[in-house]
Protein backbone atom coordinates (compact mmCIF):
# COMPACT_ATOMS: atom_id res chain seq x y z
CA UNK A 1 0.00 0.00 0.00
CA UNK A 2 1.55 3.30 -1.13
CA UNK A 3 1.19 6.75 0.47
CA UNK A 4 -1.44 7.90 -2.03
CA UNK A 5 -3.67 4.98 -1.12
CA UNK A 6 -3.21 5.65 2.61
CA UNK A 7 -4.07 9.34 2.09
CA UNK A 8 -7.24 8.54 0.13
CA UNK A 9 -8.38 6.04 2.73
CA UNK A 10 -7.76 8.42 5.67
CA UNK A 11 -10.95 10.02 7.09
CA UNK A 12 -11.41 13.69 6.22
CA UNK A 13 -11.32 14.97 9.81
CA UNK A 14 -8.04 13.10 10.34
CA UNK A 15 -6.60 14.92 7.34
CA UNK A 16 -7.79 18.28 8.71
CA UNK A 17 -6.42 17.45 12.16
CA UNK A 18 -3.07 16.47 10.63
CA UNK A 19 -2.84 19.70 8.63
CA UNK A 20 -3.73 21.79 11.70
CA UNK A 21 -1.23 19.92 13.86
CA UNK A 22 1.53 20.32 11.25
CA UNK A 23 0.83 24.05 10.98
CA UNK A 24 1.17 24.48 14.76
CA UNK A 25 4.49 22.63 14.84
CA UNK A 26 5.78 24.50 11.79
CA UNK A 27 5.07 27.89 13.35
CA UNK A 28 6.23 27.12 16.89
CA UNK A 29 9.41 25.27 15.91
CA UNK A 30 10.51 27.21 12.84
CA UNK A 31 8.49 30.18 11.60
CA UNK A 32 8.33 32.09 14.90
CA UNK A 33 12.15 32.22 14.94
CA UNK A 34 12.40 33.04 11.25
CA UNK A 35 9.99 35.97 11.65
CA UNK A 36 11.62 37.37 14.79
CA UNK A 37 13.46 40.26 13.06
CA UNK A 38 10.13 41.58 11.78
CA UNK A 39 8.97 42.04 15.39
CA UNK A 40 12.06 43.99 16.50
CA UNK A 41 12.46 47.80 16.35
CA UNK A 42 13.40 49.26 13.01
CA UNK A 43 16.82 50.89 13.06
CA UNK A 44 15.85 53.11 10.15
CA UNK A 45 14.05 55.48 12.52
CA UNK A 46 17.38 56.40 14.12
CA UNK A 47 18.88 57.26 10.74
CA UNK A 48 15.83 59.40 10.00
CA UNK A 49 16.12 61.32 13.28
CA UNK A 50 19.91 61.65 13.00
CA UNK A 51 20.83 61.99 9.29
CA UNK A 52 24.59 61.75 9.92
CA UNK A 53 24.14 58.46 11.77
CA UNK A 54 24.32 55.03 10.15
CA UNK A 55 23.63 52.01 12.32
CA UNK A 56 25.58 49.62 10.10
CA UNK A 57 28.45 51.95 9.27
CA UNK A 58 31.86 50.28 9.28
CA UNK A 59 34.03 53.39 9.63
CA UNK A 60 34.57 53.20 13.40
CA UNK A 61 31.96 55.89 14.08
CA UNK A 62 29.50 53.29 15.38
CA UNK A 63 29.81 50.49 17.90
CA UNK A 64 27.07 47.84 17.85
CA UNK A 65 26.69 45.80 21.05
CA UNK A 66 24.63 42.68 21.75
CA UNK A 67 23.91 41.99 25.44
CA UNK A 68 23.23 38.43 26.63
CA UNK A 69 21.97 38.16 30.23
CA UNK A 70 21.31 35.14 32.43
CA UNK A 71 21.24 32.33 29.85
CA UNK A 72 21.90 30.05 32.83
CA UNK A 73 22.08 26.85 30.77
CA UNK A 74 20.86 23.85 32.72
CA UNK A 75 23.21 21.24 34.15
CA UNK A 76 22.71 17.66 35.31
CA UNK A 77 22.11 18.09 39.02
CA UNK A 78 18.97 20.25 39.05
CA UNK A 79 17.29 18.64 36.04
CA UNK A 80 15.26 15.41 35.87
CA UNK A 81 17.31 12.29 35.36
CA UNK A 82 17.19 10.08 32.31
CA UNK A 83 15.46 10.85 29.04
CA UNK A 84 13.28 13.65 30.44
CA UNK A 85 16.33 15.60 31.59
CA UNK A 86 17.99 15.19 28.21
CA UNK A 87 14.86 16.52 26.49
CA UNK A 88 14.52 19.57 28.77
CA UNK A 89 18.19 20.49 28.34
CA UNK A 90 18.01 19.94 24.59
CA UNK A 91 14.96 22.17 24.21
CA UNK A 92 16.38 24.97 26.37
CA UNK A 93 19.72 24.85 24.52
CA UNK A 94 18.01 24.87 21.14
CA UNK A 95 15.88 27.87 22.11
CA UNK A 96 18.93 29.85 23.20
CA UNK A 97 20.91 28.88 20.12
CA UNK A 98 18.18 29.73 17.64
CA UNK A 99 17.28 33.08 19.19
CA UNK A 100 20.92 34.10 19.59
CA UNK A 101 21.60 33.25 15.95
CA UNK A 102 18.71 35.46 14.80
CA UNK A 103 19.76 38.30 17.11
CA UNK A 104 23.40 38.13 15.99
CA UNK A 105 22.39 38.31 12.33
CA UNK A 106 20.07 41.24 13.04
CA UNK A 107 22.58 43.24 15.08
CA UNK A 108 25.83 42.24 13.34
CA UNK A 109 27.64 43.16 16.56
CA UNK A 110 31.14 44.47 16.99
CA UNK A 111 30.94 43.41 20.63
CA UNK A 112 28.98 40.72 22.51
CA UNK A 113 28.69 41.21 26.28
CA UNK A 114 27.55 38.36 28.54
CA UNK A 115 26.29 39.81 31.82
CA UNK A 116 26.70 36.79 34.07
CA UNK A 117 24.92 33.61 35.15
CA UNK A 118 26.13 31.83 32.06
CA UNK A 119 25.75 28.45 33.77
CA UNK A 120 23.05 27.29 36.16
CA UNK A 121 25.35 24.96 38.09
CA UNK A 122 28.65 26.71 37.58
CA UNK A 123 29.74 26.34 41.20
CA UNK A 124 28.59 22.73 41.73
CA UNK A 125 29.32 20.92 38.47
CA UNK A 126 31.99 18.23 38.44
CA UNK A 127 32.48 18.47 34.66
CA UNK A 128 33.17 22.15 34.12
CA UNK A 129 35.07 21.72 30.85
CA UNK A 130 32.22 20.01 29.01
CA UNK A 131 29.68 22.33 30.63
CA UNK A 132 31.56 25.37 29.31
CA UNK A 133 31.98 23.71 25.91
CA UNK A 134 28.23 23.23 25.71
CA UNK A 135 27.79 26.94 26.36
CA UNK A 136 30.18 27.87 23.55
CA UNK A 137 28.42 25.40 21.21
CA UNK A 138 25.10 27.16 21.89
CA UNK A 139 26.38 30.72 21.51
CA UNK A 140 28.38 30.46 18.32
CA UNK A 141 30.05 33.84 18.18
CA UNK A 142 30.02 35.94 15.05
CA UNK A 143 33.12 37.88 14.07
CA UNK A 144 32.98 40.03 17.19
CA UNK A 145 34.88 40.86 20.34
CA UNK A 146 33.47 39.41 23.56
CA UNK A 147 33.23 40.26 27.26
CA UNK A 148 32.21 37.73 29.92
CA UNK A 149 31.04 39.08 33.28
CA UNK A 150 30.75 36.42 36.02
CA UNK A 151 27.49 35.93 37.88
CA UNK A 152 26.63 34.37 41.22
CA UNK A 153 25.69 31.08 39.54
CA UNK A 154 29.10 31.06 37.86
CA UNK A 155 31.44 31.78 40.77
CA UNK A 156 29.25 31.93 43.90
CA UNK A 157 27.92 34.75 46.02
CA UNK A 158 24.22 33.91 46.38
CA UNK A 159 22.56 32.48 49.46
CA UNK A 160 25.70 32.55 51.55
CA UNK A 161 27.74 30.65 48.95
CA UNK A 162 31.36 31.74 49.05
CA UNK A 163 33.14 33.27 46.08
CA UNK A 164 36.35 31.27 45.86
CA UNK A 165 39.55 31.85 43.90
CA UNK A 166 39.07 28.39 42.36
CA UNK A 167 35.65 29.30 40.98
CA UNK A 168 36.91 32.62 39.66
CA UNK A 169 39.96 30.98 38.11
CA UNK A 170 38.11 28.30 36.18
CA UNK A 171 35.54 30.85 35.00
CA UNK A 172 38.26 33.17 33.69
CA UNK A 173 40.08 30.28 32.00
CA UNK A 174 36.93 28.97 30.25
CA UNK A 175 35.42 32.37 29.39
CA UNK A 176 38.13 34.72 28.23
CA UNK A 177 37.17 38.33 27.50
CA UNK A 178 38.75 39.83 24.41
CA UNK A 179 37.93 43.50 24.04
CA UNK A 180 41.23 45.38 24.17
CA UNK A 181 42.36 47.96 21.59
CA UNK A 182 38.99 48.07 19.95
CA UNK A 183 37.27 51.44 20.44
CA UNK A 184 40.05 53.78 19.37
CA UNK A 185 39.98 55.51 22.78
CA UNK A 186 36.35 56.55 22.30
CA UNK A 187 34.85 54.90 25.36
CA UNK A 188 36.01 52.83 28.32
CA UNK A 189 34.41 49.69 29.76
CA UNK A 190 35.01 48.50 33.33
CA UNK A 191 33.62 45.34 34.91
CA UNK A 192 32.57 45.77 38.52
CA UNK A 193 30.68 42.58 39.18
CA UNK A 194 30.52 42.97 42.94
CA UNK A 195 31.70 39.36 43.04
CA UNK A 196 35.14 39.19 41.49
CA UNK A 197 36.53 42.69 41.93
CA UNK A 198 37.16 45.36 39.31
CA UNK A 199 38.47 44.59 35.83
CA UNK A 200 39.39 47.21 33.21
CA UNK A 201 38.25 45.86 29.85
CA UNK A 202 39.60 48.50 27.49
CA UNK A 203 42.77 50.57 27.33
CA UNK A 204 41.10 53.92 26.83
CA UNK A 205 42.36 56.86 28.81
CA UNK A 206 39.84 57.90 31.44
CA UNK A 207 40.26 61.60 30.81
CA UNK A 208 37.31 63.10 28.92
CA UNK A 209 36.07 59.70 27.86
CA UNK A 210 32.65 58.27 28.76
CA UNK A 211 32.84 55.30 31.11
CA UNK A 212 30.43 52.37 30.91
CA UNK A 213 30.32 49.99 33.88
CA UNK A 214 29.33 46.34 33.47
CA UNK A 215 28.12 44.15 36.31
CA UNK A 216 25.92 41.18 37.04
CA UNK A 217 24.00 42.28 40.15
CA UNK A 218 22.32 45.70 39.76
CA UNK A 219 23.95 48.51 41.71
CA UNK A 220 20.91 50.76 42.17
CA UNK A 221 18.38 48.05 43.06
CA UNK A 222 16.79 48.10 46.51
CA UNK A 223 19.35 49.24 49.08
CA UNK A 224 22.59 49.89 47.20
CA UNK A 225 25.81 48.62 48.73
CA UNK A 226 27.65 51.60 50.29
CA UNK A 227 31.05 50.46 49.03
CA UNK A 228 29.75 49.98 45.50
CA UNK A 229 28.06 53.38 45.55
CA UNK A 230 31.27 55.01 46.79
CA UNK A 231 33.13 53.44 43.88
CA UNK A 232 30.48 54.63 41.42
CA UNK A 233 30.61 58.15 42.86
CA UNK A 234 34.36 58.17 42.26
CA UNK A 235 34.18 56.71 38.75
CA UNK A 236 31.08 58.68 37.68
CA UNK A 237 30.10 56.25 34.90
CA UNK A 238 28.01 57.51 32.03
CA UNK A 239 25.94 54.32 32.09
CA UNK A 240 25.71 50.95 33.85
CA UNK A 241 24.56 47.66 32.31
CA UNK A 242 23.61 44.79 34.63
CA UNK A 243 21.35 41.73 34.80
CA UNK A 244 20.40 39.23 37.57
CA UNK A 245 16.74 40.31 38.03
CA UNK A 246 15.66 38.59 34.78
CA UNK A 247 13.37 41.51 33.88
CA UNK A 248 14.12 44.64 31.86
CA UNK A 249 14.19 47.88 33.79
CA UNK A 250 15.83 51.27 33.94
CA UNK A 251 17.03 52.94 37.13
CA UNK A 252 18.70 56.25 37.83
CA UNK A 253 20.20 58.04 40.82
CA UNK A 254 21.48 61.57 41.11
CA UNK A 255 25.04 61.62 42.37
CA UNK A 256 23.97 64.04 45.11
CA UNK A 257 21.05 61.84 46.24
CA UNK A 258 20.80 58.64 48.26
CA UNK A 259 17.64 57.18 46.71
CA UNK A 260 17.28 55.59 43.27
CA UNK A 261 14.43 56.18 40.86
CA UNK A 262 13.23 53.06 39.14
CA UNK A 263 11.24 52.43 35.96
CA UNK A 264 10.32 48.76 35.60
CA UNK A 265 9.93 48.66 31.83
CA UNK A 266 11.64 50.25 28.87
CA UNK A 267 10.03 51.78 25.77
CA UNK A 268 9.23 49.40 22.93
CA UNK A 269 11.55 51.34 20.62
CA UNK A 270 14.95 52.87 21.33
CA UNK A 271 15.93 54.66 24.54
CA UNK A 272 18.51 57.40 24.05
CA UNK A 273 21.34 58.03 26.52
CA UNK A 274 23.76 60.94 26.23
CA UNK A 275 27.14 59.72 27.48
CA UNK A 276 28.80 62.56 29.31
CA UNK A 277 32.29 62.12 30.80
CA UNK A 278 30.94 63.79 33.99
CA UNK A 279 27.25 62.89 34.27
CA UNK A 280 24.95 64.38 36.89
CA UNK A 281 22.93 61.19 37.20
CA UNK A 282 23.99 57.56 37.37
CA UNK A 283 21.78 55.55 35.02
CA UNK A 284 21.52 51.76 35.04
CA UNK A 285 19.98 49.51 32.41
CA UNK A 286 19.00 46.02 33.59
CA UNK A 287 19.01 43.57 30.66
CA UNK A 288 16.34 40.81 30.76
CA UNK A 289 17.15 37.13 30.72
CA UNK A 290 17.24 35.38 27.36
CA UNK A 291 16.18 31.99 28.79
CA UNK A 292 12.57 30.87 29.09
CA UNK A 293 13.63 28.59 31.94
CA UNK A 294 13.91 31.59 34.30
CA UNK A 295 10.12 31.67 34.67
CA UNK A 296 9.51 35.25 33.53
CA UNK A 297 6.89 36.07 30.89
CA UNK A 298 9.22 38.09 28.64
CA UNK A 299 12.75 37.24 27.53
CA UNK A 300 15.08 39.17 25.28
CA UNK A 301 18.54 40.30 24.24
CA UNK A 302 19.81 43.84 24.75
CA UNK A 303 20.84 45.78 21.66
CA UNK A 304 22.86 48.99 21.92
CA UNK A 305 24.25 51.25 19.21
CA UNK A 306 26.90 53.70 20.31
CA UNK A 307 27.36 56.81 18.17
CA UNK A 308 31.03 57.55 18.79
CA UNK A 309 30.93 60.95 17.08
CA UNK A 310 28.29 62.33 19.45
CA UNK A 311 28.77 60.17 22.57
CA UNK A 312 25.18 59.04 22.25
CA UNK A 313 23.91 55.53 22.94
CA UNK A 314 20.69 54.00 21.62
CA UNK A 315 19.32 50.97 23.45
CA UNK A 316 16.42 48.60 22.96
CA UNK A 317 15.38 45.05 23.84
CA UNK A 318 15.00 42.39 21.15
CA UNK A 319 12.06 40.50 22.65
CA UNK A 320 11.85 36.75 22.14
CA UNK A 321 8.87 34.41 21.70
CA UNK A 322 7.36 32.78 24.77
CA UNK A 323 8.25 29.12 24.91
CA UNK A 324 6.02 27.67 27.63
CA UNK A 325 2.75 28.67 25.90
CA UNK A 326 4.11 27.12 22.70
CA UNK A 327 4.96 23.88 24.47
CA UNK A 328 1.53 23.76 26.12
CA UNK A 329 -0.17 24.38 22.78
CA UNK A 330 1.90 21.66 21.14
CA UNK A 331 1.00 19.23 23.94
CA UNK A 332 -2.72 19.96 23.56
CA UNK A 333 -2.46 19.71 19.77
CA UNK A 334 -0.65 16.36 20.06
CA UNK A 335 -3.36 14.94 22.33
CA UNK A 336 -6.10 16.24 20.03
CA UNK A 337 -4.35 14.83 16.95
CA UNK A 338 -3.92 11.39 18.53
CA UNK A 339 -7.58 11.38 19.62
CA UNK A 340 -8.63 12.36 16.09
CA UNK A 341 -6.63 9.49 14.63
CA UNK A 342 -8.01 6.97 17.14
CA UNK A 343 -11.58 8.14 16.66
CA UNK A 344 -11.25 8.41 12.90
CA UNK A 345 -9.74 5.02 12.24
CA UNK A 346 -11.84 3.45 15.02
CA UNK A 347 -15.03 4.73 13.40
CA UNK A 348 -13.82 3.56 10.01
CA UNK A 349 -13.08 0.07 11.37
CA UNK A 350 -16.49 -0.01 13.07
CA UNK A 351 -18.28 0.92 9.85
CA UNK A 352 -16.28 -1.67 7.91
CA UNK A 353 -17.24 -4.44 10.33
CA UNK A 354 -20.86 -3.27 10.38
CA UNK A 355 -21.14 -3.19 6.58
CA UNK A 356 -19.42 -6.57 6.35
CA UNK A 357 -21.93 -8.03 8.83
CA UNK A 358 -24.90 -6.57 6.93
CA UNK A 359 -23.49 -7.82 3.64
CA UNK A 360 -23.04 -11.30 5.08
CA UNK A 361 -26.64 -11.36 6.37
CA UNK A 362 -28.00 -10.35 2.97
Amino acid sequence: MNLATVWRSTPRWCKLAGCFYSAILLYHEYLCYLLLPWTWPRTGILETLYPHFRVHAEDRTVLRILFVADPQIQGLRNEPSGVLGKITRWDADRYLGRTFERAAKYVDPHLVIYLGDLLDEGTTTTDYVNYAKRFHDIFLLPNAKVIYVPGDNDIGGEGGELVTDENIGRFRSSFRSDASSFWDDSVQFIEISGLAGQVVLSNSSRRKRPLIVLGHIPFLWGYPDPDAMKMLDELKPALIFSAHNHEASLMSRAISEDASRRVRSLPSDFSIFNLSPSPGDIQEVVVPTCSYRMGVPRMGFGFAVLDLTANRLFYTVLWLPSRYPHLFTELCATVAFVLALVCGFGWRAFRFRHLKKVSFQV
